[in-house]
């Protein structure tokens, strides 16, 4: 049989390579020479799987799936970084990630493991552009899970919403669920003092909004930019309290956010002291000025202006 019947028969290139004991660029060359059209990536899989040649795996997942905080939080990067591809006419069936963070790929693809059993791929991309950032890359390829998260709700970028079983979960998974959205799409601005979340999706962020207040954090939706298509909007936590209770409940997987999210508290040792906390600072300032202690002494031990220590103990 001839070369070129050999590939038209559904033969691989790769394969014939084999078969003839050379490399594989050469099968390429005498493929061209014969103006044979070479089939692409899809087509090939095709043939590769009616041959008997590309086994595809089946993965069963497990049969005690619930929601839980790993769940939680690969849903919430799926409502921000996170995609999936799901298209019967190529046979893609795959949930991912790509990043510049490395933290952050590796926490989604331990998540995936952790709940699916099921191994993701592991993979780097070196930016050809050195103006751009490499890129850390993860993939669950299977069927089954993405009908599983199908299941569950649209994750689509301008679509999405919080889903229904998330609403009604415990604060620890909702937690989980608003530290993936964060970890995609939140931004810390020290300057500003500022946690926000930009989004197209008014609708799921306005439900984002709805899971923060479950935890007492404030926030307000602005729009950001309007274009002739698309408006952005931006979800903003600027209150001190609510930056606070954002970092005990939610936080960040990525430490450089984390680390800009703590400088930001930090930032709050001589600003203004809240209503609720007056009381306690002032039993502890009578308490320490009976000690003998000095105003500056006692804002040292109590993280505190001298000024403020000072009013607090005239008042």
């Amino acid at each position: 049989m001839s070369l070129k019947d050999l590939y038209n028969s559904g033969l691989s290139s790769w394969a014939i390579a084999r078969r003839f004991d050379t490399h594989h660029s050469n099968i390429l060359f005498h493929l061209d020479n014969l103006k044979v059209k070479r089939r692409d990536k899809s087509s090939a899989a095709k043939e590769g799987v009616k041959a008997g040649r590309i086994k595809i795996r089946k993965h069963r997942l497990p049969e005690d799936l619930k929601l839980d905080k790993n769940l939680a939080y690969i849903l919430g990067v799926l409502c921000g970084d996170g995609y999936m591809d799901y298209n019967n006419k190529r046979m893609t069936y795959y949930i991912g990630l790509d990043v510049v963070d490395k933290d952050f790929f590796e926490e989604f693809k331990k998540t995936l493991y952790n709940f699916f059993k099921i191994k993701p791929t592991d993979e780097f991309k070196k930016s050809k552009n050195e103006k751009w950032k490499d890129q850390f890359i993860t993939r669950l390829c299977s069927r089954a899970v993405c009908d599983y998260i199908n299941n569950i709700g649209d994750f689509k970028r301008d679509r999405w919403r919080v889903p229904d079983m998330l609403k009604n979960s415990d604060k620890s998974v909702k937690g989980a669920f608003l530290r993936g959205y964060f970890d995609s799409e939140g931004n810390v601005d020290k300057g500003s003092r500022r946690v926000s979340a930009p989004s197209i999706n008014l609708k799921g962020i306005k439900e984002i909004q709805f899971l923060l207040n479950d935890f007492g954090i404030r926030s307000k939706i602005e729009l950001k930019e309007r274009t002739g298509y698309l408006d952005i909007y931006v979800l903003k936590i600027q209150d001190r309290k609510s930056i606070e209770l954002f970092s005990e409940y939610i936080g960040f997987s990525i430490k450089r956010k984390q680390r800009l999210l703590d400088d930001l508290i930090r930032s709050y040792k001589f600003t203004k002291i809240l209503p609720e906390e007056l009381k306690i600072k002032r039993g502890q300032i009578l308490f320490l000025k009976e000690k003998g202690l000095k105003f500056g002494e006692i804002a040292r031990v109590l993280n505190m202006n001298p000024t403020t220590v000072w009013k607090v103990y005239n008042e």
